[in-house]
């Protein structure tokens, strides 16, 4: 999927780049967008509250994965009041049942709102699904920048959640920003700048330009601190491989990226690794992709995984007829058994992957259920060079020709996230899970 991200192509990526986006959204006659020229009139650009519109009703109706009405509308009511607080109202005790009305509603709180996009992008955030964003033109050149493998900074660090909810560094890369900040694996992150981590989607971070810097508040050893992190530059690997002390192959998935630089493209990478561990008789492989960062790759290296001329199918709109996504070369894992990590902050190409692997290689999936990305996502210009991504087709297996639960991939063996304990001493139950698996195919 070549989805650049969660965003735009992912989120148009991603953000679309991830995306190969550009399909018109539903009732899109219903929605404003940038100038445009027709019958050599120049269409003025749309008002704030042509724009709020627009959001509203691609959030919550447009979509496949519809946001909550009220969610989305208190999100941008809290924002609004921090911005221009006379112009907030209580909630209707209706919203939500008519969109037409609601989105006119919140058209009314913005009318001649000098800057929408800090509400509009609270509302996209709000509705906390996979290929759902508010792009502006830097977000974009960032995550362009990421994706084609040679993102601006490096953050160097990713989370997963914990039973409780709360949300723990892990993977602490060397020599990248988040090391040389003081942060540490095994710090629960509350806030970023102020706003919930939960609604944080650190492939973003990924975008950020190098100098910028963010206050994490954190919680380490129970005790609450503040981080100030600064953005630097370092060359952080998206793959990591090695031959485990059982003989099993590992290789670690940081983010899918489609460079022309072999160095750093991710599906060059792992089949380069999927090539050296054959060559050293791994009796097994397991491709860890949990928490891994969307974008375009999974084909290739699907198709270096399994035979088959289908690695899975798209359906874009859902009215339309299922278009097959065909393998990109030859296989190169021998016929040795597989299995995959996952957990809920994957989503996107690394959805892709395990599906397709599950079904033509016959691979089991270990850890949680996913993000709920297995979708397409279309495009939605707005003015100003932003854009809203929101999902309008699925994803199909290649076997099974079905979409997935929730758009997601469930575990056939579920296992707990490591807790903060076992993460500091070096356990890890989903990973001996795997590998006890393996070992007894």
């Amino acid at each position: 999927m070549k989805l650049f991200f969660l965003f735009l192509l992912k989120v148009s990526i991603a953000l679309g780049l991830m995306y190969s986006i550009g399909v018109p959204v539903a009732h899109a006659a219903d929605s404003a967008v940038a100038p445009a020229v027709t019958a050599g009139v120049v269409r003025a650009a749309p008002t704030s509250a042509e724009l709020m519109r627009t959001v509203y009703l691609g959030l919550v109706r447009d979509s496949i994965v519809p946001a909550d009405p009220r969610v989305v509308a208190l999100a941008a009511l809290a924002k609004l009041a921090a911005l221009a607080p006379e112009r907030t109202r209580p909630l209707p005790a209706e919203f939500g049942t008519d969109f037409g009305r609601d989105a006119d509603w919140l058209a009314q709180r913005v009318a001649d709102l000098q800057t929408p996009w800090p509400v509009l992008d609270t509302m996209a955030r709000a509705a906390a699904t996979a290929h759902v964003g508010l792009a502006s033109p830097q977000r974009r050149r960032g995550i362009g920048a990421l994706m084609s493998g040679k993102p601006r900074a490096a953050p160097g660090f990713n989370l997963y959640p914990l039973a409780d909810g709360r949300l723990v560094v892990f993977d602490v890369i060397p020599g990248a920003s988040a090391e040389a900040s003081g942060l540490r694996a095994g710090d629960v992150l509350h806030r970023i700048d102020g706003v919930p981590a939960a609604r944080v989607d650190v492939f973003l971070l990924n975008a950020l330009p190098i100098g910028v810097e963010l206050k994490l508040d954190i919680e380490r050893a129970g005790r609450p601190t503040t981080i100030l992190l600064r953005l630097i530059q370092a060359d952080v690997a998206p793959v990591e491989s090695r031959l485990l002390d059982d003989g099993i192959g590992y290789v670690f998935v940081r983010w899918f990226a489609g460079s022309d630089d072999a160095a750093h493209n991710t599906a060059d990478l792992a089949r380069r690794a999927f090539i050296a561990l054959a060559a050293q008789d791994a009796r097994g492989l397991i491709i860890d992709l949990r928490s891994a960062l969307g974008g375009s790759g999974e084909v290739a290296m699907a198709s270096a995984l399994c035979d088959g001329d289908v690695i899975y199918s798209i359906q874009q709109p859902l009215s339309a007829p299922a278009r097959a996504v065909k393998r990109e070369g030859e296989r190169i894992w021998p016929d040795r058994p597989i299995v995959v990590l996952i957990n809920e902050h994957l989503v996107s190409a690394g959805e892709a992957l395990a599906l397709s692997v599950r079904e033509l290689a016959h691979a089991k999936i270990v850890g949680q259920t996913t993000g709920g990305g297995l979708t397409e996502m279309s495009f939605l210009p707005l003015a100003d060079g932003y854009a809203l991504t929101i999902p309008s087709g699925v994803v199909l297996g290649p076997v099974s020709g079905k979409d997935q639960p929730g758009h997601a991939i469930e575990p056939d063996i579920e296992v707990p996230n490591r807790s903060i304990e076992e993460l500091l001493s070096g356990r890890d139950p989903q990973m001996d899970t795997a590998r006890a698996a393996l070992l007894v195919r």
